[in-house]
């Protein structure tokens, strides 16, 4: 069972303030040590949304020298909790229930979004990728310009 405290769908869960957040245009593998043909589709789901929204992060080879990882691992966990990044671990939780995979690649692309320094946005403000609890919304060209504002235009 994912141990995560106090967090209901990412619902309080974002990057610590002080934690190292990864460069979105910066070489990051991204591993499932263990993943089904469907999580494995989610995870690259993520990925094209996140590189569709100017993240180059993702175009190095998984081993290029001094590439950046973060781990996704699948496990039990209560019905509410969808995912969580553990920046501690470089890695994301996501609750194995979650099975459809356009919402693995959201849930997924919404904890790499923390990974990349960005926090929730309240609904009422913006729609967005990083809504607490998101199931729906890929990234937004908002969300694109959150991380340009954190780590540049990639080329």
């Amino acid at each position: 069972m994912l141990a995560v405290a106090a967090c209901a769908a990412c619902g309080g869960a974002q990057v610590p303030e002080g934690a190292a957040a990864h460069d979105a245009c910066a070489p990051l593998a991204v591993t499932a040590a263990v993943a089904t043909s469907v999580q494995q589709a989610g995870i690259a789901g993520a990925l094209a949304l996140w590189r569709d929204h100017g993240a180059s992060a993702f175009d190095a080879a998984p081993a290029a020298a001094g590439a950046a990882a973060i781990a996704v691992e699948f496990d039990d966990a209560p019905a509410t909790f969808h995912g969580v990044y553990d920046p501690t671990g470089d890695r994301v939780l996501i609750n194995r229930d979650v099975t459809d995979p356009a919402t693995l690649a959201i849930v997924i692309a919404h904890e790499l979004g923390h990974a990349f320094g960005l926090v929730h946005v309240p609904p009422a403000t913006r729609l967005s990728l990083m809504n607490p609890d998101n199931l729906v919304t890929p990234p937004t060209d908002a969300d694109q310009q959150a991380v340009e504002a954190l780590w540049g235009r990639c080329r």
